[in-house]
């Protein structure tokens, strides 16, 4: 599913590249040949700062190195839910082009649960972080900036601030009809834990951002995805998608 979400920012920021270049092209067999095309074309844009509020939903997935299958049912982090600010700075008085940063705080859980005849083994997982990307966008405006789409790279910083994993077992014994049960709860963050001294997560990453938001009259949706460049855990990076809604002022 994530690769689907990230293919469509690629097919989504193409098609904005490709609007723009039409747009040029009409844009210059209206003026004289002593005009400059492109300041033709963006001097309809706006050029204005901005800021963006959002609320989004995050699918999220550890990407392990080895037994994936295994390490995302004892890790399950797949969800997440998130709420930012962005602050659009412009760069270049003349093009549209921004310099993107804020901060949002993220929300991510996720749960598994194995099961046989005997035995049944709950794993839930939270988590807690505060993101703050850095991205250089560029916002083509049409419709008298009406309609405004934004695509977008750069990089994320997060912080991991807490998180849990809880873990309940069930036993059922058959042969003398007695059942055993047992919840352990540990920080994902404290390598003192016997059960996390190989595996305790990391208070810091980095990632790439890729992502494009689209706007109208203020309206404001979005998606983008970020991969980690360094690990969550010992073998396994993060990945999260953002699909978000808000409002551009």
């Amino acid at each position: 599913m994530k690769k689907f979400y990230f293919f469509l920012v690629i097919a989504m920021m193409a098609m904005a590249t490709s609007a723009s270049a039409q747009f040029v092209q009409s844009g210059a067999n209206n003026q004289s040949k002593n005009d400059n095309q492109r300041g033709n074309f963006f001097s309809q844009m706006s050029t204005d700062n901005y800021s963006r509020i959002y609320v989004g939903y995050n699918p999220t997935k550890i990407k392990w190195e080895d037994n994936q299958s295994e390490l995302e049912k004892l890790f399950p982090l797949k969800h997440g839910v998130s709420l930012g600010y962005i602050y659009g700075a412009n760069v270049v008085d003349s093009l549209p082009l921004y310099l993107e940063f804020g901060g949002n705080f993220q929300y991510s859980f996720g749960k598994e649960e194995i099961e046989d005849d005997y035995e049944s083994i709950k794993y839930k997982l939270n988590m807690y972080s505060l993101n703050v990307p850095v991205n250089l966008a560029f916002r083509f405006g049409f419709n008298d900036n009406k309609v405004e789409i934004t695509p977008y790279l750069g990089l994320n910083f997060r912080v991991n601030l807490a998180g849990n994993m809880k873990t309940e077992y069930e036993i059922e014994d058959d042969y003398y009809g007695e059942s055993y049960s047992e919840s352990i709860e540990v920080k994902l963050f404290d390598d003192s834990y016997e059960e996390m001294s190989d595996s305790a997560f990391k208070r810091f990453q980095v990632g790439f951002n890729v992502g494009v938001n689209f706007a109208f009259s203020g309206f404001n949706i979005g998606v983008g995805y970020t991969t980690d460049f360094n690990e969550i855990s010992y073998d396994g990076k993060l990945g999260v998608t953002t699909i978000s809604v808000g409002f551009a002022f």
